[in-house]
């Protein structure tokens, strides 16, 4: 039987030391991480000064202005477009001439020479500078034939700013143009329901918070339960995860009756075949569930001795969402600079062409120009030129912002991984200290604050190590990725197929196997205060001399807290679809989801801690078994009922 000696830590000579007596680790690394950030940080600095968000939704003009940006236009914030039948959805591009508007038409107009010469004046929309107030109807005529001035307009919506026909089923145009104007409605359509989509979700994000935050709630208590009754709240988690799969499966079904949509016939079909999965697995895994139970109501006591450590990772949670708040608005301010191109073009239909310029100035045909300088200094008959434009040509980004991007991917990579690592460590040194005090009542409230000190005072090096390693295989495998969908189109051969779908498994497990061994690490480096490779290699060693137990109990541990986190999610998702689906709107499914994406990443936060502390407690129960032997000069660390489950009696 196991003699367990509960002397105070200070007086024990195994593994006070380590814990108390360390140094900087990896420090090389760190200086590196440092001179990076300052790097990544003097971007983010140019994209503030250089880039512009608003001009991301914010439309453009033919002549380059931005709607309700520009002064010449900060009134008029709607793009309007002259003739929707010139838009190539596949060039993205439309060769029509483009203004800025105060508000879309609110009716339905075409140019009539019967019409009244007063009506005609007041409805017709044209080029900024284009005054028709004096124009008689065959003037104005001639107006339209140069795209001077539109045709036609439909009633229109806003969508992301840019105005665009309610309805194309109207009958004062004809046939051919109806056919050409059709091609444009799936666009148009696809359009309006993103903006329905945004709208829903901009109008319900204050209940998806709420909902959001009862998650939160839901995962505390299920973490306190499992202090006490690990066991049977583990099989309420199995049979209400199947029980809640199983009613959204019914929900489903109703669905696709309702619908006869396929996606909810085969969104039925996978969820019936992950609850025969999990049955499964239940049935063949029970002893090994019961054993991980135990194991997680140890965690449980741990967890419960140093009570601030529910709540830690809130604190890198907050990081990592200033951290996604900061990456995209950088990304978002470097898409947004541009480098324009304009061109003189000439006006269709053969309209005479007496358009001079003044000055130096020396505008020829396709050469390029500049929009303020040619509407100040060319003139047509004293007027704006009308026989020949300068209109934009396009919108390109410079070579240099491709590689803005790649260094702010690869800095956002490193750092929300830095963050992440950071966290573990922390809880990995709490923990340990936990696991290496014979006296476990000794441990105090904020241990967890000391675990934090010695991390960020001996070991940031260590882990922007193991973070940068990671961020390597990520990146790899996002580049893989993009080249990979690029290039779809281009190789059709099984050969090279085969190669797309090996490369990114393969980098894939090396993420995973490198995420394995970095996780280790840091315990090691928690307990001993060794730097990356040596903790590392200790792990590894540590592991594979136990790779039986190790792999069978992590994989069940980490199945078993999937289950909470599912269960938890699960429930959220169903107060969702309940809360929207009885509003009878099109767009219920958008803030639903957004609660089962958020939900599930609030509980992967807080199930965190569980899963860190099991991975600790494992690991440290293995070194414990190989430094101690129970004695009284070497007496064991662990608890007795760690101690009885994992046969060290």
């Amino acid at each position: 039987m196991v003699e367990f000696d509960h002397k105070p830590l200070e007086h024990d000579a195994g593994f006070d030391g380590p814990l108390r007596r360390r140094s900087c680790t990896d420090v090389p690394c760190l200086v590196i991480f440092l001179v990076f950030v300052v790097c990544w940080i003097g971007l983010g600095i140019y994209a503030l000064s250089s880039g512009n968000v608003k001009t991301l939704l914010a439309p453009t003009d033919s002549e380059g202005r931005r709607c309700g940006l520009d002064s010449e236009v900060s009134n008029k914030p709607y793009l309007f477009f002259f003739d929707l039948t010139k838009c190539d959805i596949d060039r993205k591009r439309c060769d029509t001439p483009q203004v800025c508007l105060e508000k879309c038409p609110d009716r339905n107009w075409r140019f009539n020479r019967s019409d009244a010469l007063d009506y005609t004046r007041e409805r017709i929309i044209c080029r900024p500078g284009v005054d028709v107030t004096n124009k008689n109807t065959n003037e104005i005529e001639n107006l339209i034939n140069v795209t001077a001035c539109a045709p036609m307009y439909f009633k229109g919506k806003s969508i992301v700013h840019r105005c665009f026909p309610l309805d194309l089923g109207t009958d004062f145009i004809d046939d051919v143009l109806l056919v050409k104007l059709k091609k444009s409605e799936a666009i148009i359509k696809s359009l309006a329901y993103v903006q329905g989509v945004f709208d829903k979700v901009k109008s319900s994000y204050g209940a998806v918070l709420g909902i959001i935050c009862g998650g939160a709630v839901m995962c505390i208590v299920y973490m306190l339960l499992l202090r006490w009754i690990a066991l049977p709240v583990v099989c309420v988690t199995i049979f209400a995860v199947c029980a809640l799969l199983v009613l959204l499966a019914c929900l489903s079904y109703q669905a696709y009756a309702q619908t006869s949509s396929a996606l909810w016939l085969l969104a039925m079909i996978l969820i019936i075949c992950i609850v025969g999965i999990i049955v499964l697995v239940t049935l063949c895994s029970w002893q090994r569930i019961y054993l991980a139970c135990q194991l997680i109501k140890e965690a449980s006591k741990a967890i419960m001795s140093v009570l601030s450590s529910i709540f830690f990772p809130i604190l890198p949670w907050l990081f990592h969402i200033a951290l996604l708040v900061y990456f995209f608005h950088i990304i978002f301010l470097l898409m947004s600079i541009k480098k324009t191109t304009f061109a003189v073009e000439q006006s269709p239909n053969g309209f005479p062409d007496s358009c001079q310029c003044s000055g130096n100035v020396n505008y020829t045909l396709g050469g390029a120009c500049d929009p303020k300088t040619f509407d100040s200094q060319c003139k047509e008959n004293g007027e704006i030129c009308i026989s020949r434009v300068c209109r934009l040509q396009s919108v390109t980004t410079p070579a240099g912002i491709i590689w803005a991007y790649f260094i702010h991917i690869i800095g956002g990579l490193w750092l929300g991984l830095f963050i992440s690592a950071v966290g573990d460590m922390t809880l990995a040194a709490t923990f340990a200290t936990w696991y290496w005090t014979l006296n476990k009542s000794d441990v105090t409230f904020f241990t967890v604050t000391l675990g934090f000190w010695r991390t960020v005072r001996y070991h940031l090096g260590t882990v922007a190590f193991g973070s940068f390693l990671i961020t390597i295989c990520r990146f790899f495998r996002l580049v893989m990725e993009y080249l990979e969908s690029m290039s779809e189109s281009q190789s059709t051969g099984g050969c090279a197929a085969c190669i797309r779908c090996f490369i990114p498994c393969l980098l894939a497990l090396l993420e995973r196997f490198v995420k394995f061994m970095t996780g280790n690490a840091y315990i090691i480096c928690a307990i001993y205060g060794k730097g990356l490779c040596d903790s590392a290699g200790e792990a590894l060693s540590l592991i594979m001399r136990n790779i039986l137990r190790t792999s069978i109990l992590n994989k069940i541990v980490s199945w078993v807290l999937l289950g909470g986190k599912v269960l938890v999610t699960c429930m959220m998702v169903a107060i969702a679809w309940c809360h929207y689906r009885n509003q009878d709107d099109q767009f219920w499914w958008a803030p639903t989801l957004l609660v089962g994406l958020g939900t599930f990443l609030v509980a992967s936060v807080f199930f965190s801690v569980h899963s860190m502390a099991v991975d600790t407690i494992f690991l440290c129960f293995l070194e414990d078994s190989e430094k101690n032997d129970g004695s009284e000069e070497k007496p064991y660390f662990m608890t007795r009922p760690l101690a009885k489950l994992l046969n060290k009696k």
